[in-house]
Order: structure tokens, then sequence, then C-alpha cells
């Protein structure tokens, strides 16, 4: 997941399929499917790779289930309670996804650590090794869909959820190489699967809470994004520099705080209009920054402080 949050949000087409709730609405269809499938035949075919994949799965629709809630809550407007608005619940989501995975993980990991112990293994047929082979192919385009959509929208909910999916994909993958190798005569590596496929669900599921957990404790987002907001600040003549710039990111927008510099001999009103420029050019220059904070403090005499944009005249 690392850099998925640092690419610049697309603009996002206006087709129903790439929108974040409908996205993630056809992810729950898919997974419940899915979920169905690999207990149905996991249980049938006797393969407990193929049973552990379904747990795998009914953990997605949860997290479909949990995204769906996040992305609807995050869209309300603020409130009186919530000044800022209610942004962090995506990210709240996405953490509560990442926590859902660890549990997951490890309750397949015991699970196949108790029957690698005790030595009772199951004995898989064909059809559980066609519906692992089926479910790499529909979760990996899953997955390649909910990141696609989450990467226009830069929602941290969803770029979760395309992980989750894509977790899902390669515990496919490796609960099929499982069956394969038990049907070939190694019985073990069923259960010898189920535990590969704990491993990289918890892998997943670590690195995506550590990611979100950094968001909700107000971890500074990358240099480009910082870059890109003292650039437009900056391209108000009137603003000498920028002495301090706070970002912390709220779901799928960031909320900036900046101390600013302007010639010390500007009035109040003209202080106070120089703010607005660079409020109103970072909110139009930088499309994920959702809201600016503009403290204004005096800057050097020695500069020229001619400002046409602000309709300021300079001082004699």
């Amino acid at each position: 997941m690392r850099g998925t949050l640092d690419d610049p949000a697309q603009p996002a087409p206006t087709s129903a399929w790439y929108r974040p709730m409908f996205c993630t609405l056809v992810g729950l269809v898919g997974n419940i499917i899915l979920c169905a499938g690999k207990l149905v035949f996991g249980f049938i075919a006797g393969s407990a790779a193929l049973v552990a994949d379904g747990f795998h799965s009914f953990a997605d629709v949860l997290s479909d289930v949990g995204i769906l809630l996040a992305l609807k809550t995050s869209n309300r407007p603020p409130d009186k309670g919530h000044p800022y608005g209610h942004h962090s619940f995506e990210t709240l989501g996405a953490t509560l996804v990442a926590l859902t995975m660890l549990v997951t993980g490890f309750l397949i990991a015991r699970s196949a650590v108790m029957h690698l112990h005790s030595g009772t293994y199951t004995h898989p047929q064909l059809p559980a090794l066609a519906a692992t082979i089926v479910s790499v192919a529909v979760k990996e385009i899953m997955a390649r869909y909910t990141i696609l959509v989450g990467r226009m929208h830069g929602s941290p909910a969803l770029l979760a959820n395309g992980a989750m999916h894509r977790s899902d994909a390669i515990s496919s993958l490796a609960a099929a190489a499982g069956i394969g190798g038990a049907m070939l005569g190694w019985p073990a590596l069923d259960s010898v699967g189920a535990l590969v496929i704990s491993l990289f669900i918890l892998k997943m599921g670590w690195d995506l809470a550590r990611e979100n957990v950094m968001a909700l404790m107000d971890t500074m987002p990358d240099e480009e994004l910082l870059a890109e907001i003292r650039a437009a600040a900056l391209a108000v003549p009137c603003v000498q520099e920028i002495r301090e710039l706070h970002v912390r990111q709220r779901g799928s927008w960031f909320l900036a705080d900046m101390q600013i510099a302007v010639h010390p001999d500007h009035t109040i009103e003209s202080a106070h209009l120089i703010a607005h420029a660079a409020e109103d050019l970072v909110l139009q220059d930088v499309k994920r920054v959702t809201r600016v904070f503009v403290h204004v403090e005096p800057g050097t005499r020695d500069r020229v402080h001619d400002c046409p944009q602000c309709a300021v005249k300079p001082l004699t």
C-alpha cells in the first residue's frame, strides 16, 4: 500500500461505476457470492485451505459493510460537534478493515497449526481446486477495480478494501497450491496452504493498520503535497514566505494550517485580503485540500509588497 495515498487523486468520471459507494456495493455482492461458494465447496470437497479462504471472504463481506457505513458517514457536512467535518470516519473504516484482517489471519493460522500438530489432514477433491482458481481471477479483478476508484478519489477506505480483495486473491492462489499438492499425495500441503494464507493476511493487515493509524495520529503527508501547498500560497505576490505549514489527513482530504509573512506596513484589512487570497489559491490549485487556515505574521521591510491580485497598494 505504500505510495497509494501519496498519489495525486485523479478527476473522477461521472459514471456510477467509478463512485465509491457503488464500487463498494459491487464488491459486497461479489464477496457474498464468493464466500458462500468457497465455504460450500470447501466442506463438500474436504479442503481446509478453501474453508479458510471462505472465512477470509466472509471477513471481506464484513469489511465492505463497514466501508459502506464509513463512506456514508464521512460525507456528512460539518456540524456543531464536528466543525472539521466527518472525513475521519473513512480512515477509521480503513483501520477497522485492517483489524478484521489481523483477527482473520490469526484464526486461520491457529486452525492450520492445530491440524499440522495433530496430523489430521483433509483430502480435497477437484471441485475445491476449480473454486480457488475462479476465486483468484475474480478477486484480482475486484482488487484492481477498487484500487482504481480509490486512487481516483484519494480514498484510504477504498484503497484498504482493494488491498483486502488482493489479499483474498493471494490467499486463493496459496489455497490452490495447497489443494493441488494434497491431491497429488501430500495431504499436509492443504493445511500448509491455509497457514501461508494466514501469513499473507497478517502482513497486509499490519501494513494497513499502521498506515491508517498514522493518519489518525496526524502524521504529516508526503513532501510533494506540502510543496504544492507552499507553491500555491507563494503565488500570491503579497506573501513573502511560508514560515510554518502543518497538514493533517482526514479521510480522502487534507486540512492545512500555515503561517505566512507579509510586509509589516500592511493594514489589518490588506493582511486579511492577502490571507484570503492565499487560502483561495491553495483550495483552487491543490485538489485534495478541503480546508486552509492562514495566520499572518509581519515579514521584513526590505521587500517589495505591491499586491495587484489583492487590490492592495504599496505603502510609502
